[in-house]
């Protein structure tokens, strides 16, 4: 059966390098999970790129959802854009947008981007879809620890969220500066590795709760006020242009202290 999302990042990149498939999706194309209900990308932060994502979604009856504009001024903001559609079966699509997503550092999707060539289904690395990962939800960490099994050495002992796997690393004389790996070098034991591994997650936890709480505050009068709209049952490119007239009195286009928390 055709992965409706795969075929859209196909569609969505049919001119030239524009988005690449992010968390759940990101994760069935690297073999880890089956399905994911929704789409998720990281788009090139270009007008270009929004025009393009705009129109294939037009062509396909989409409509927006409530999130800030598909427009650069509010992605570079780190701000995330919704749209819904059904398709030819009946299932709704779902699909949200980023350019900045949290804790990924700007180099690594400029170099996805430029790397990519012809191809069309585009998914982002695995160590930057760890970092996405990082959020407050206690089952992505299970997906990093899959996720980190892709890596070097080096860098799964960085990421993990396995302690069998630390241990084990550990042991083989990889290095690293977490806890949980100071903790299994000097043989403190596997109870001492969770502990760290939990106190560890629960921190990158409450560091992403922290920053959507920072975004919901910011964006309290703009989802107010869209929220007056039918936006479902307007045209995308009106709907498109309502968000935008919206945001430009509402929307702050940076939200700094959310912002500056995720550097790394």
């Amino acid at each position: 059966m055709e992965n409706i999302y795969f075929a859209l990042t196909e569609a969505f990149n049919r001119e030239a390098p524009t988005v690449a498939l992010a968390s759940g999706q990101a994760v069935v194309f690297y073999r880890i999970a089956i399905m994911s209900k929704d789409g998720d990308w990281v788009i090139r932060e270009t007008s270009d790129a929004c025009e393009r994502v705009l129109r294939e979604l037009e062509a396909r009856g989409a409509h927006s959802r409530l999130g800030a504009p598909l427009d650069v001024r509010w992605l570079a903001g780190g701000w995330s854009s919704h749209f819904e559609f059904f398709d030819e079966r009946r299932r709704r699509i779902r699909c949200d947008f980023v350019s900045r997503p949290p804790r990924v550092p700007s180099a690594s999707l400029e170099a996805l981007f430029a790397g990519a060539g012809e191809r069309r289904l585009i998914a982002v690395d695995p160590e930057s879809l760890i970092l996405m990962k990082q959020t407050q939800r206690a089952k992505d960490y299970a997906v990093i620890g899959e996720l980190a099994a892709l890596l070097p050495p080096e860098r799964e002992i960085a990421l993990t969220t396995d302690p069998d796997r630390i241990l084990a690393l550990a042991a083989a004389g990889v290095a690293s500066d977490r806890p949980a790996v100071r903790a299994a070098g000097s043989g403190a034991g596997r109870r001492a590795v969770v502990t760290a591994l939990a106190e560890e997650t629960d921190m990158l936890q409450q560091r992403d709760a922290a920053r959507l709480a920072a975004y919901d505050e910011a964006a309290a009068q703009y989802n107010a006020e869209c929220r007056t709209l039918r936006l479902a049952e307007m045209p995308l490119p009106i709907a498109h242009a309502r968000l935008c007239e919206i945001a430009e009195r509402r929307l702050p286009k940076a939200v700094p202290w959310a912002h500056d928390a995720d550097a790394q």
